[in-house]
């Protein structure tokens, strides 16, 4: 029996000069905020099984970003962005990151697969 891969993608925005301690602490709260979001479902239980794989790819503006989001939820993916709390480098409010999944892979490469990974 073949299983579907799945996987968890995180889109960072490369525009905001973020330090890489401030980009993986956005991450985290991506992939926190994905996986809470998606407990109980039959995609957190295959993503689970698969080893919780996860990428990490680069957004080059806000409206990338924004972009990205509104294609994936029309596509009926689960998504969550992050926005800054704004207690270091960056503004309250401005949307860092986000992320897509827990889902089947090829439906998010649909999605992200040009982006450049960060």
């Amino acid at each position: 029996m073949s299983q579907v891969e799945t996987k968890l993608t995180i889109v960072v925005r490369a525009d905001l000069g973020m330090g890489r301690g401030k980009i993986a602490a956005q991450a985290a709260h991506a992939a926190v905020s994905a996986a809470l979001a998606s407990l109980g479902t039959a995609d957190f239980r295959a993503w689970l099984r698969d080893g919780q794989p996860k990428v990490v790819l680069r957004a080059s503006s806000a409206e990338q970003l924004d972009s990205l989001v509104a294609l994936a939820s029309a596509e009926g993916l689960p998504v969550q962005v992050i926005h800054d709390a704004g207690r270091t480098q960056v503004a309250e409010g401005t949307p860092t990151c986000g992320a897509i999944g827990p889902a089947e892979a090829s439906r998010i490469d649909a999605i992200t697969g040009e982006l450049p990974l960060l």
